[in-house]
């Protein structure tokens, strides 16, 4: 079939080119017919602004199939433009509504992040072990080692080295004198009240309820200082009073002859002070022994809720006692033991709970934690241990992290909460 070309300079309008530096530039090949070509035709102008045929051409079919194609090619660039202009009009007007208020993006986020948190809070701790990790939910002894929910623990738990004794003052006393019989002096009447006008303070600061439960050493001088201590509290936070021989001071033997005691002091020297062994008494690793025992027993009452209810736990022991349970406690080197000095008579050293009780929940973020590792020696009272650094007083490498890292409590248990 043959077609008639009729050629004018009247052409269409033409469209302005507008410049998008989102499109790049697609140049389509263009039929490149010379007018002079053979069986094609030559338009000339007649002078009045309009061009005429000369002769007509002939179109062949695969010139109109290449014409379609450029077509198409044609539609689908015009059909792309048109979508970016469409996805740049949605980021303007996000952009618009982002320059009023908040970005609903943004709050799409803040939304996803929130619901998130939520989850990982109400989600079970996953098994550290995996990690390489220590996990004391699968210690030997678990069901005491850990507890159940971490807001049954004491508030704090509180060392207190008897107030001043007759053999504070003369060392003679213990050669007429049972160790165990030994009492307090007129001065360490009043330390030991003292220190319970200080000890309620600590415990109403907050003006949050409380109470307070004993438990006590049988030598005399202890049960003096408790029953000083003791005054400064109303009857209604008492919740009871209880005696632990493996609280009492380390054993030197029986009657002390003055001159003996010398000579076996100066063979301790020589010996090494924590393992030397008295004549008929003990060494520091004698003491070191039993308080592991009262410190195993401890736990699992504390865990088993004995002391819950907003409690605060009072311990009214000896010196060296009081050092070796802080030695078991926070896991101390013998060396580290021999470097802190015994604390003043009747002078509190206070252990707290650091975890709130949101993250002492059962399964919460401090579940997989030891009973031991939730607690830490104040500010304060590390100041009256002369010896005692920050990195002894925190039970676990995670909590060593905090303290030489800076690290809050919550961003240690953000760290370990999740594998």
């Amino acid at each position: 079939m043959r077609l008639k070309l009729h050629h004018t300079n009247q052409s269409a309008p033409r469209r302005q080119k507008v410049w998008n530096p989102n499109i790049p530039n697609l140049n389509f090949p263009t039929r490149q017919v010379s007018p002079f070509a053979p069986g094609r035709t030559q338009a000339t102008n007649d002078g009045n602004g309009t061009s005429t045929n000369s002769s007509e051409a002939d179109i062949s079919p695969a010139e109109i199939n290449t014409l379609r194609e450029e077509l198409s090619a044609l539609r689908s660039t015009v059909l792309q433009q048109q979508q970016l202009v469409a996805q740049q009009q949605i980021s303007i007007d996000l952009l618009q509504r982002y320059m009023k208020g908040r970005s609903p993006i943004i709050e799409e986020l803040i939304q996803a992040e929130s619901q998130a948190s939520k989850a990982i809070q109400s989600a079970p701790i996953s098994d550290r072990r995996a990690l390489g990790m220590f996990d004391a939910r699968f210690h030997s002894a678990s069901s005491g080692a850990t507890p159940t929910d971490c807001r049954i623990l004491p508030r704090r738990i509180i060392l207190v080295r008897h107030a001043e004794s007759e053999g504070n003052v003369n060392d003679l006393a213990y050669t007429y004198l049972p160790d165990p019989r030994v009492p307090l002096t007129d001065h360490g009447w009043e330390q030991a009240v003292e220190a319970g006008e200080e000890l309620r303070k600590v415990m109403e600061a907050d003006g949050t309820p409380y109470n307070v439960t004993f438990l006590c050493s049988p030598y005399l001088r202890s049960r003096e200082t408790y029953e000083g201590i003791v005054r400064a509290f109303p009857a209604d936070v008492l919740s009871g009073a209880y005696e632990d021989v493996q609280l009492r001071e380390q054993d030197f033997g029986n009657f002390q002859d003055a001159e003996g005691k010398q000579r076996e002091k100066a063979d301790r020297v020589r010996f090494g002070r924590f393992f030397y062994r008295f004549p008929n008494g003990e060494s520091g690793a004698d003491v070191y022994d039993r308080m592991t025992l009262f410190e195993d027993h401890l736990v699992r009452d504390i865990n088993a809720g004995r002391f819950a209810k907003d409690s605060n736990l009072i311990l009214v022991t000896h010196g060296l006692a009081l050092r070796v349970f802080l030695m078991r406690w926070f896991h101390w080197t013998v060396d580290e033991f021999l470097a802190v000095f015994n604390p003043p008579n009747a002078t509190p050293i206070i252990l707290e709970r650091f975890c709130s009780d949101v993250e002492g929940r059962n399964g919460g973020p401090a579940a997989w934690m030891h009973t031991k590792a939730l607690y830490r020696l104040s500010s304060d009272s590390m100041e009256l241990l002369k010896g005692c650094t920050g990195e002894m007083c925190s039970d676990t490498e995670e909590v060593k992290i905090r303290l030489s890292k800076g690290l809050t409590d919550e961003e240690v248990f953000g760290m370990y909460s999740q594998p």
